[in-house]
């Protein structure tokens, strides 16, 4: 608090409030900010000065002003006062990451304190602005190299090599070999070593090998969960990188899986490493496939959770390999029964898409998940112990006369996810969906589920459109009328449907314009992309909508800007005018401060350059200023080189990088998560 200000509570919190309401960013002053963060550190008023400080740090010229002033905070004694300061400064970091050089500079300066509570804390701030943008740390890196050889410093400064590896592996890599000699010094504690050695080895090939046999002997000596998962987290992201390895980590994982349940920990990582099993199945299922018996085994482990990663990679490798999963089934329906409902939640997910995958075993699948949509006693406690004898065709639920006190609340959820999986199968096979489409188009009407019902009308009728005809009516009302999630599940599906139905898009475009500027964030970033899918089927949508949709591109939410430019792209392959008059808009979409954004931005200028030959130059060179720029993310050089690999393909002589450094980038960005 200012000296002049009262110790009353009452006047603490009215001050707190006058400030919030009163308060404007371009005239405010230094003294105010500095009263504001003190009033974080209060027991009253503090909603409203955090409200009143979010205000300010939204101008441009503020967040600067206020980063600073809340610097003391962020190694404040009280736990409450740190987590306020940097909430606030994490928004900024992914808004403004410029705003916090100053900040992070006074961070870096107490590294070397004495003082171990504003160490500690001076690093846990830094850990997590740079998990919020990692940007903000990539000058630093070769400080936080030269603190390796610091006794006091290197945990730390492995912590946070950590944090920005996914990010920055190249920066990373020269601290290779040392990091690699570190792992191997019985006098240092090398626990954290393995995550960032993990990333760079994804552009280091030549250090495949150490890093592997560090990691193993990590994995056995780890003694907790959230070790466990990290180590083999980091396995099957270099497995994926590279297949030579597969074979290996995907028996490493499957042991551990197997193991012995530890009474220490709630058994988690057992669980977690079978989903990475089915990542990497899903890259290279030719080393998966062998084991799936083994796979199939864990489906009865007494663990529901090695129980629930079980059937979640099983379907995730039928997306790849159906035949080989379908001899699993009947052992995949069998544990619907009697199960807690995230299982039945995950049984339905996988069977989705086992179904999307395999014709042959779609029908049968999808009479299964029909019985279980209708069943008012397929919830949990139901006994179903000689499920798995009946085969697939003979399981209709539970068969209890009695539900449980919680179906009510619980049964809607289960057919959420039975539409979800609904959506999954009609993108691809439609047909197959045409004994349950009048549960989907009534389901439509229910509250509960008219977002999931939208989403599966969507994937439905953009193969099929006259299957969802006389549903585009409620579409159109839940476009109109529904809470917004309903609207941004209305929007999606009607630009799917009128993409292959010219009378629905005449019907809807008008409506889907309206959307752009719908108060939520989500409703307009699905109208936008709606948009987009239209005009791919009706050039003439594409001048119709290009000036509406040109002020998302400078929305204040992320998403709804990289939707604008995922439009942008659709429309322009559309159409040369609107190309023209979009590119720039793409090439600005490059320098977005967020990474999605500009992601974006990468493929609808591959589009463009694809699509239209005058723009070729244009595009190209865009894109290969930006896959050189250092300060550039790793999943968005990926996203780049994918884009500059196909207009290589067709204009191979506007391309300059080659194609192996091209390929190396795009192999080198592995996500284990499958969606």
């Amino acid at each position: 608090m200012t000296e002049d200000s009262s110790n009353d509570p009452d006047d603490e919190a009215r001050r707190a409030e006058e400030l919030r309401t009163t308060v404007e960013p371009t005239t405010v002053t230094d003294e105010t900010i500095d009263e504001l963060c003190a009033l974080l550190d209060g027991r009253h008023g503090r909603s409203d000065a955090h409200a009143a400080l979010s205000k300010i740090s939204t101008h441009p010229d503020c967040a600067r002003r206020v980063a600073v002033a809340l610097q003391p905070y962020l190694v404040h004694e009280t736990r409450r006062t740190r987590e306020e300061a940097l909430d606030m400064l994490a928004w900024t970091a992914r808004t403004d990451p410029d705003a916090l050089e100053t900040t992070v500079e006074w961070l870096f300066g107490h590294l070397d304190t004495e003082d171990e509570h504003v160490r500690a804390t001076a690093v846990t701030a830094l850990e997590r602005l740079a998990e919020a943008e990692a940007l903000i740390l990539r000058s630093h890196v070769d400080e936080l190299v030269d603190f390796l050889d610091d006794d006091a410093l290197r945990a730390d400064a492995v912590s946070l090599l950590a944090t920005i590896s996914h990010a920055y592996p190249e920066e990373i890599a020269p601290a290779s070999d040392e990091l690699l000699a570190l792992s191997a010094d019985e006098t240092v504690d090398a626990s954290a070593i393995p995550s960032p050695l993990g990333t760079v080895a994804l552009v280091r090939p030549d250090i495949v090998d150490a890093v592997i046999e560090l990691l193993r002997a990590e994995l056995a000596a780890a003694e907790r969960d959230p070790e466990r998962i990290g180590i083999a987290s980091t396995l099957g992201t270099i497995a994926v990188a590279y297949p030579e390895e597969a074979p290996m980590v995907v028996a490493e994982l499957l042991s551990l899986a197997e193991g012995e349940p530890d009474e220490r920990d709630a058994d988690i990582d057992r669980g977690v490493v079978l989903s990475f099993v089915g990542s990497i199945g899903v890259a290279h299922p030719e080393t998966v496939v062998p084991e799936l018996s083994r796979l199939t085994a864990l489906l009865d482990d007494d663990n529901r959770l090695v129980r629930s990663s079980a059937v979640e990679a099983l379907g995730n490798i039928a997306t790849v390999r159906p035949a080989a999963v379908r001899p699993a089934l009947d052992d995949i329906v069998a544990r619907f029964d009697g199960a807690s409902e995230d299982l039945q939640f995950d049984v339905v997910t996988a069977l989705g898409k086992v179904a999307a995958a395999d014709p042959e075993a779609a029908p049968r699948i999808v009479a299964t998940l029909d019985e279980w949509f209708d069943d008012d006693t397929a919830d949990d406690g139901a006994a179903g112990g000689d499920a798995a004898d009946q085969g697939l065709f003979g399981l209709a639920g539970s068969g209890q006369d009695a539900i449980g006190a919680t179906h009510d609340d619980n049964q809607w959820q289960l057919q959420q996810e039975i539409l979800r999986a609904y959506a999954r199968i009609g993108a691809g096979s439609p047909d197959v969906l045409d004994p349950v489409m009048d549960d989907i188009r009534a389901s439509l009407a229910d509250e509960n589920l008219s977002s999931e019902a939208a989403e599966a009308l969507g994937a439905v009728g953009g193969a099929r459109p006259d299957s969802v005809a006389p549903a585009v009516a409620g579409l159109h009302e839940l476009l109109a009328e529904g809470p917004y999630w309903g609207r941004r599940a209305a929007a999606s599906a009607l630009g799917k449907v009128g993409a292959a139905d010219p009378e629905v898009a005449d019907l809807v475009v008008d409506d889907l314009q309206r959307r752009l500027a719908d108060g939520n964030y989500a409703v307009r970033a699905a109208a936008a992309e709606a948009l987009g899918r239209i005009a791919t089927a009706d050039p003439d949508v594409s001048a119709r909508v290009r000036d509406e949709i040109q002020p998302l591109v400078d929305d204040d939410e992320p998403d709804v800007r990289s939707a604008a430019l995922d439009a942008f792209g659709q429309l322009a392959a559309a159409d040369r005018d609107t190309a023209e008059r979009v590119v720039e808009d793409l090439q600005a979409g490059l320098s977005d401060v967020d990474p999605h954004v500009r992601s974006s931005a990468a493929k609808g200028l591959g589009t463009v350059g694809a699509a239209h030959p005058r723009l070729t130059a244009t595009a190209v060179e865009a894109l290969e200023s930006r896959f050189e720029c250092d300060e550039e993310y790793l999943s968005v050089r990926a996203s780049i080189a994918e884009a500059l690999r196909a207009l290589a393909g067709t204009h191979s002589d506007t391309v300059t990088v080659s194609d192996a450094e091209l390929q190396r980038v795009v192999d080198a960005d592995v996500n284990l998560v499958v969606e």
